[in-house]
C-alpha cells in the first residue's frame, strides 16, 4: 500500500505565561471554520473552455496552457508569508481573521490574474495561426475568461 505525504505549514506564534490562552483560542479558533477558494467562475461553455486551456486537449489538438494551476503556484509563497504574520497579528488582537482571508484571497487572486497575463507558451500551431484573423491572442475567450477569476470564502467541507 503506497503511503500519502500529508504537508502542514505551521505558523509561529510564542505565547508567554502573560497570555491568556482562552483569548488566544478564541481568536485563533475562526481560522478553522472557512476555507479560502481561487478559481473561475462561469457558464458551461466557459468552464469547458477553461479547463480545454488548463489541461489540453489531445482531441482536439490542443496543448495545455494553465493559468489556473500554474497561478496556484506562483501564489504561495506570498499566501504563506502573508498567513505568517497575519496568523499572528490576530494572536495579538491586532487583526482579524476576515480581513486576512480577504488578503489572501485578493493575493492569490492577483497572482493568477498576471499569470493568466503572461501565458505565451505552447505558440499556436503554424496552421491554426494562419486561419486566425486579426488576435494572436492564445486564449479562446481570454477576456471573459481573465473576468471570470474570482476567489471567495466559504465554510471548510464544501
Amino acid at each position: 500500500m503506497a503511503s500519502q505525504r500529508a504537508r502542514a505549514r505551521r505558523v509561529g506564534v510564542q505565547v508567554t505565561g502573560e497570555d491568556n490562552l482562552r483569548l488566544l483560542a478564541e481568536r485563533l479558533r475562526p481560522l478553522t471554520k472557512n476555507k479560502i477558494r481561487i478559481g473561475m467562475q462561469g457558464d458551461a461553455e466557459l468552464a469547458m473552455i477553461a479547463g480545454v486551456h488548463e489541461y489540453g486537449s489531445v482531441k482536439m489538438k490542443i496543448p495545455a496552457r494553465s493559468f489556473i494551476g500554474t497561478g496556484k503556484k506562483k501564489g504561495q509563497a506570498p499566501i504563506g508569508k502573508l498567513v505568517r504574520v497575519g496568523v499572528t497579528e490576530i494572536a495579538h488582537g491586532r487583526k482579524r481573521v476576515d480581513e486576512l482571508f480577504s488578503e489572501i484571497g485578493e493575493t492569490g487572486l492577483d497572482r493568477m490574474k498576471k499569470n493568466f497575463e503572461r501565458i505565451k507558451q505552447p505558440p499556436l500551431s503554424a496552421r491554426y495561426a494562419s486561419r486566425k484573423t486579426g488576435s494572436r491572442k492564445l486564449l479562446h475567450r481570454e477576456d471573459e475568461l481573465r473576468d471570470s477569476l474570482i476567489y471567495d470564502i466559504v465554510p471548510k467541507g464544501r
